[in-house]
């Protein structure tokens, strides 16, 4: 094939778009002709498969034919050559090749691996992917066929070896040459209608909200359940670390051809998922280089996460985080005007969502500045099969959302439109690794727990084909760790679904419910009202006239006067007062009450984020065991001060920067304050107000003194080895929090299992190393979980193997093999 061929480049546009080839002239900007970014994905790869390397970015610039035909011939794009990521037919395994040996994860896989452990903020909970299918009664009892279906689903594991693939405990993936597919039958039909309600409603919850053991290769459930008139409900489960939404979708196709004939043969798959994550770690390094100096450059001014009205106490609770899904389905004809009124404007759909989802996310957000989380679906393998086998190819651009200066809507989705293809230029640089560079630019762990996930382009959700066999779907629900609030725009039925999944129990009250009606309110306009998209978007808020700060009515208003949402931080306007001049900062709750937090020379900006002491405070208290805190102002900083309650248990050793440690694990990172000073009591005025001037010398005198604290057991010295090793570091004190020091999700898994290693113990994991951050917690941690003594003695052994030279290392263990063998032929050595 001859890629620079013009009119193979139209032929594969035309394809994408399904539009006739007359229809679409060499200078037509094609993002209004219906191309959107899966589609621009779709026809980058096409190109690389066909020897071209060009990017998103490169096409985006300029999305016409014209200007396509231009970059294909140009030099530029003939000399970008990066060898095409690996998979190619040659390097296809043998049919039925096994691979024993564990093997890395993907970046996203790594990300829901970590998300399991609950020793994190908003962490804890599994990434998955729930549906539950109908299908009527048929000539048949019941619809569906227990024996069939599992035949049908044996057949599914065998043909995808992520379905039967297990993670280690020091996060690795390891394919099973043989996994059983398990299938749970209910048979309901002799029951009450009660009684059946009560079974779904169960099994609903139990899926929706459970973590499978991904440990030995559960990583999809499947349940039957046979209903009284002959009816069935299907129950599928997967776990998101082994198949992404795209592979969600061949699975289910595949399952519903081989359950539809028995018989028949699919053709073999020449890639395999492991294959190609090699191929992509040995991919483009130049292409990898470039997008990484790109963001790094925008660190210093990338915002991070929207500030949503979190519920401090519901993010230490040790209950399973719950997830709730609401939905708004749009009609064919809505699908169609969103669709048209987008062209006309020139930009897409998915785009067009994504801000009315920024708007109003901002609208709620203490900052008008953040990260927006936006999962990409690249499967970028130059291999016939690579759209045809499972696995997690999902990546995440970190899309910067900047509310901060008013402008019509068709202008802030053409400037959100031009920031996604700019940043999805530089992918290759993802954005987890963008959160790392952050984290570690911050000192801190950065989230970006709002979540716009296009599937527009994919196709149908599920394909008539598929429920032609499963049934209707009736229920659908996604969680994933670390998350908030994850919006996905789908098409399904002819028209486009939109889903909130929320975490319900880490929000203020009535905050999803307020922020998924305003959403409907302006996705509708924006689709009712072409006059809509010449205005600024103006959400109203709800209960903004009954609120009240002791006997007066008050306003709380944002930069431009208009009125804030319940639980976020605005000015206050008193009835009847003068809007000019300076004015105290304070917040709604629900009932109409009114917190006041300061005034501007209170206010700390962290990252640019708005913090007033009495915020600090609050979140501080939130732990049981605190009697008395105070947070100053110190520096452009937050310090508190504590002193726990003489009755609890807290550890009268606990330090400032082991308490702030366990904080991390409960509160937002803008509340932190930067350092914690733990006394036995607050210096108090003769009023019993803390006195500032005392907490002030406080403050200084602990800031002169260092708080460094050295390795004290070989246990210590141990971990602290290891820590400096992989952190790049010397000196790390027994004190200093792992996040704080530059680690991160990925430098994590690479401690624990040096650890594992050298420790010879199970009991080095993540969780343990989140829960306990310092090297004296996690010291501690070890040795309560396991035998101290053993672990005393296995540390002095690793570290007189350090002190050894390699050629000593080499020696001893020449000697010990020469002593094992002389004492098995009985001579001397």
């Amino acid at each position: 094939m001859n890629i620079s061929n013009e009119r193979w480049i139209r032929d594969v546009v035309v394809e994408i778009l399904g539009e006739e080839p007359a229809t679409i002239s060499d200078g037509e900007n094609l993002f209004e002709a219906g191309l959107d970014s899966v589609g621009l994905l779709r026809l980058v790869n096409r190109l690389r498969r066909g020897g071209l390397q060009v990017s998103f970015g490169d096409l985006a610039r300029e999305p016409t034919l014209a200007a396509w035909d231009r970059l294909v011939g140009s030099e530029k794009a003939a000399d970008d050559g990066a060898e095409p990521a690996s998979g190619h037919a040659a390097d296809a395994p043998d049919e039925g090749e096994a691979n024993s040996e564990p093997t890395q994860l993907g970046v996203m896989q790594h990300a829901y691996w970590v998300g399991r452990s609950a020793g994190q903020r908003l962490g804890g909970v599994a990434a998955h992917l729930y549906a539950e299918f109908d299908h009527p009664p048929t000539a048949t009892d019941p619809a569906i066929d227990a024996n069939r279906l599992k035949a049908a689903l044996e057949r599914v594991l065998e043909r995808h070896e992520t379905l039967r693939t297990r993670i280690t405990s020091d996060g690795r993936q390891e394919v099973l040459a043989k996994l059983s597919a398990a299938l749970a039958v209910h048979d309901m039909r002799g029951h009450s209608q009660a009684d059946v309600q009560d079974h779904l409603s169960r099994m609903r919850d139990a899926f929706s909200h459970q973590a499978l053991d991904i440990d030995n290769g559960e990583v999809m459930s499947v349940a039957l359940t046979l209903l009284p008139d002959g009816a069935t409900r299907l129950h599928l489960d997967v776990d998101m670390i082994a198949a992404d939404a795209v592979s969600y979708r061949i699975l289910l196709a595949d399952f519903a051809a081989l359950y539809g004939s028995p018989s028949l043969n699919l053709p073999p798959l020449g890639l395999n998922y492991r294959d190609y994550l090699a191929g992509t770690r040995s991919g483009h390094a130049k292409r990898v280089h470039q997008a990484a100096e790109a963001w790094r450059e925008r660190l210093p001014t990338l915002p991070g996460a929207p500030i949503l009205p979190e519920v401090i106490e519901a993010t230490s609770r040790d209950a399973t985080p719950r997830v709730a899904r609401r939905h708004l389905w749009l009609a064919p004809g809505q699908k169609q005007q969103l669709t048209e009124i987008a062209r006309r404007n020139g930009v897409t759909v998915a785009m067009t969502v994504a801000t009315v989802l920024s708007e109003v996310v901002g609208h709620w957000s203490t900052t008008d500045h953040f990260l927006l989380n936006v999962p990409m679906f690249d499967r970028a393998a130059n291999h016939p099969d690579i759209d045809r086998i499972v696995g997690d190819f999902s990546s995440s651009v970190m899309l910067e959302v900047d509310l901060r200066q008013p402008l019509t809507f068709v202008d802030r989705v053409r400037a959100l439109q031009a920031r996604m293809h700019a940043d999805a230029a530089h992918a290759s640089h993802t954005g987890l690794d963008v959160l790392r560079d952050l984290g570690r630019q911050r000192g801190e762990t950065v989230l970006a727990p709002v979540v716009f996930t296009s599937a527009l382009g994919l196709g149908e959700l599920f394909a008539p084909d598929v429920t032609a066999v499963v049934g209707r779907p009736v229920w659908v629900i996604s969680q994933g760790p670390q998350v908030l609030l994850d919006a996905q725009v789908t098409e399904f039925e002819d028209g486009l679904l939109v889903n909130w999944d929320t975490r319900e129990d880490a929000l203020a009250p009535g905050v999803v419910d307020a922020m998924f009606t305003a959403f409907e309110q302006v996705l509708h306009k924006v689709i009712d009202e072409p006059a809509a998209w010449n205005r600024p978007i103006r959400i109203s808020t709800a209960n903004a006239q009954r609120r009240r700060s002791g006997d007066r009515d008050v306003r709380i208003v944002d930069a431009a006067g208009c009125d804030r949402p319940d639980h976020v931080a605005g000015r206050l306007l008193f009835a009847g007062e003068d809007e000019q001049g300076r004015r105290p900062w304070g917040r709604a709750d629900e009932s109409g009450g009114v917190r006041l937090l300061g005034d501007d020379d209170d206010r700390v900006d962290v990252h640019g984020i708005p913090v007033w002491p009495v915020e600090v405070e609050d979140a501080i208290r939130s732990d049981g065991r605190i009697g008395e805190v105070a947070v100053v102002r110190h520096d452009e900083s937050l310090v508190a001060v504590v002193a726990f309650e003489p009755s609890t248990e807290a550890d009268t050793r606990m330090t400032g920067k082991a308490f702030r440690a366990q904080l991390a694990r409960r509160i937002p990172s803008h509340l932190l304050p930067s350092r914690i000073i733990v006394v036995d009591r607050l210096p108090r005025n003769a009023d019993g107000g803390a006195n500032s001037d005392a907490l002030d010398r406080l403050i200084w005198a602990k800031s002169e003194r260092s708080d460094h604290v050295a390795p004290r057991t070989d246990l210590e010295r141990v971990l602290a080895g290891a820590w400096e090793e992989i952190l790049g570091l010397e000196n790390i004190g027994v004190n200093e929090e792992f996040i704080a020091l530059g680690g991160d999700s990925l430098l994590a898994a690479r401690v624990v299992s040096r650890l594992r290693e050298e420790l010879d113990t199970n009991a080095v994991t993540l969780r343990a190393l989140f829960r306990s951050p310092t090297i004296a917690e996690l010291a501690d941690q070890l040795r309560k979980d396991g035998d101290p003594a053993r672990l005393d003695e296995v540390a002095s052994i690793v570290l007189e193997i350090r002190a050894m030279s390699d050629d000593e290392v080499a020696s001893h263990l020449g000697e010990t093999a020469s002593d094992t063998s002389s004492r098995k032929t009985g001579t001397a050595a």
